[in-house]
C-alpha cells in the first residue's frame, strides 16, 4: 500500500489585518481533516476587491507573520506579495502544485468566498484539481452552500460530517468543522476608526505593530 500524500492547504487573503477569525478556524479545520501544514499566501491586490487594501501588501505581510509565529503548522508565502498586481487563485495553486511533488494541495478558503467560487477565473479547473476546505464564515453555513452552490459544484460537496479520510470518491468540497467566524477585517478596521477596543480580536503582537506602525488611519 502506498504511502498517502501529505496535504498543504493553501490559503490566500488581503488579511487586512489578520485576525483571530483568520486564526482559530483554520486550525481547526486542519486538525479536522488532518491536513499536515497551511501555507499562508496574503494578496498584493485581491482580484475579488479591487477597491484595493488599506495597508501595504509589505505591512500586510508583516502582521501575517507575528500572527502566525504560535501556529507550528502555518507557514507564510510571499509569493504573491512579491509578484506585485493581482495574481488569481489559479495561478497560485498551479504554482505550488508544480513546486510540491508527491503532495496533495488544498485550497483553503471561507464559506463566504467558496459559494462565489464560479465568478473567480478558472473555477472548474480549481474544484477539478483540488480538494476544497470551506471554512465556516457567517453567514454562509453548510444548508446556505446545499441550496447556493451552482449546479455544477452541488454534487461535489461532501456531506457536513465528512472529512478528507472518509469522503465518497467524487466530494471535492469539505465543511470545515470549525466554529463560525463573526469578525471581519472590516470590523476591525472600524473598531480602529472609532477607537474602540479589538477585544482580542487580533494577536497582541499584530495590535502592538499596526498601532506602532499607524496603520489605519491611526495617529
Amino acid at each position: 500500500m502506498s504511502e498517502p500524500l501529505a496535504r498543504l492547504g493553501i490559503y490566500g487573503g488581503s488579511f487586512d489585518p489578520i485576525h483571530q477569525g483568520h486564526l482559530v478556524p483554520v486550525e481547526e479545520a486542519r486538525v479536522h481533516h488532518a491536513i499536515d501544514s497551511v501555507l499562508f499566501v496574503p494578496a498584493h491586490a485581491a482580484p475579488h476587491k479591487p477597491s484595493g487594501t488599506s495597508a501595504s501588501s509589505h505591512h500586510r505581510f508583516a502582521m501575517t507573520a507575528l500572527a502566525i509565529a504560535s501556529y507550528p503548522a502555518f507557514s507564510l508565502t510571499d509569493f504573491e506579495a512579491t509578484r506585485g498586481g493581482t495574481t488569481y487563485t489559479i495561478e497560485t495553486l498551479r504554482h505550488f502544485r508544480a513546486n510540491y511533488p508527491g503532495t496533495e494541495v488544498l485550497l483553503v478558503l471561507g464559506s463566504d468566498s467558496l459559494i462565489n467560487l464560479h465568478s473567480w477565473r478558472a473555477w472548474q479547473e480549481i474544484a477539478r484539481d483540488h480538494r476544497i476546505i470551506a471554512i465556516y464564515r457567517e453567514p454562509v453555513s453548510y444548508s446556505a452552500l446545499q441550496e447556493g452552490l451552482v449546479p455544477e459544484l452541488r454534487p461535489f460537496l461532501a456531506p457536513e460530517s465528512a472529512t478528507l479520510s472518509d469522503s465518497p470518491e467524487e466530494s471535492r468540497i469539505f465543511w470545515g468543522g470549525n466554529a463560525p467566524v463573526t469578525i471581519s477585517s472590516t470590523w476591525i478596521r472600524k473598531q480602529l476608526e472609532e477607537g474602540s477596543s479589538l477585544q482580542d480580536a487580533v494577536p497582541p503582537a499584530v495590535e502592538t505593530y499596526l498601532r506602532r506602525q499607524r496603520l489605519y488611519g491611526l495617529p
